[in-house]
């Protein structure tokens, strides 16, 4: 097994009922950097707002998270609400050619099952572009003792790109924004360390911590219905995450940078658990700042509905970012 000491700079705990055994507990993990620090904070208060009376405990691995959000997080913890922070510092490296687009901090899951606490071994983690709509009991229940995680299938489009291109049988590569873990399985098979492996070979993948994971966990997968990591495109007030779930649905997983906190593609849904956040007044972005087309496309749409004084401000907003980024 590998070695993780000194990854962990700092760890703080903020538990609210110390007599609560932590086998009682349900235990989460999200991992982020400050860009994300929001939504996970979002996405926590979505899970206990839909999780009320459990012994919840997130465990939160972060690296480069300022002060101001330290604290935000540390107002979270409410009654059987429990945090424990984890500050991961710069000496987690992963090969370059595999953070080009995504942040390290998303690969932070691969080694949080060798630094939590032993006594732990089923613990869900959520990617923190995700919302809890449901409760987690059923979830929490799946017997996972003969498999290492359990998963969602990926939408179909990822499917016949990635099991192509990684070998796998079409239709078993899952999304790794909601997954659930055996630790004592992962640790057995030496998981961390194999994934990190891959990932610092210098090999690009398209979704690095997630396709290595499928490469090292096939045959090993409890599948998750759909309602577990519901898939979610959003366009510009397009609300589809309304249009995407049901009574049923636990998670909606927001992907590609049409993010629901920028302004441009926040919805009702979003708004409403960011309200019950400590973010509640926080000034969101209008759009991703590393896509400012969003903001042209936005303008766009605006003078097709002869809304043009709001259409030339938006196409002034996108030649204004264009041109500072010269």
């Amino acid at each position: 097994m590998m070695n993780v000491n000194g990854l962990v700079e700092d760890k703080k705990s903020i538990i609210v009922n110390g007599n609560i055994n932590i086998n009682q507990e349900w235990h989460i993990l999200l991992c982020f950097d400050d860009h994300y620090a929001l939504p996970a904070g979002v996405n926590i208060s979505s899970i206990i707002a839909n999780n009320q009376n459990k012994f919840l405990h997130f465990h939160l691995f972060m690296q480069d998270i300022s002060k101001e959000n330290q604290e935000k997080f540390a107002q979270v913890v409410s009654e059987n609400v429990s945090i424990t922070q984890y500050y991961i510092n710069n000496r987690f490296k992963i090969h370059a050619n595999n953070t080009k687009y995504f942040p390290i901090s998303a690969c932070l899951r691969i080694i949080a099952p060798l630094i939590l606490p032993v006594e732990i071994n089923k613990l869900l983690y959520v990617d923190s572009d995700t919302l809890c709509l449901n409760s987690l009991e059923e979830l929490f229940n799946y017997n996972l003792d003969e498999k290492i995680i359990a998963a969602v299938p990926d939408v179909e489009s990822t499917q016949i790109s990635q099991c192509e291109k990684i070998h796998l049988k079409y239709g078993s590569y899952f999304n790794s924004g909601v997954m659930l873990y055996n630790i004592d399985n992962w640790n057995r098979a030496n998981i961390s360390e194999k994934a990190l492996d891959l990932l610092n070979e210098g090999i690009a993948y398209k979704f690095p911590d997630q396709d290595v994971l499928n490469l090292l966990l096939k045959n090993n997968i409890y599948y998750l219905p759909y309602k577990y990591n519901r898939i979610t495109l959003l366009t510009v007030g397009g609300y589809q995450d309304h249009q995407r779930t049901n009574d049923e649905t636990v998670f909606i997983h927001y992907v590609s940078g049409s993010k629901p906190w920028f302004r441009l593609y926040l919805t009702p849904i979003y708004q409403k658990y960011i309200d019950i956040s400590p973010w509640y007044n926080s000034k969101l972005l209008l759009a991703n700042n590393n896509s400012p087309s969003t903001t042209r496309r936005y303008a766009k749409i605006l003078w097709k509905y002869h809304k043009y004084f709001q259409a030339f401000f938006y196409y002034f907003l996108y030649l204004k970012h264009k041109l500072t980024k010269k």
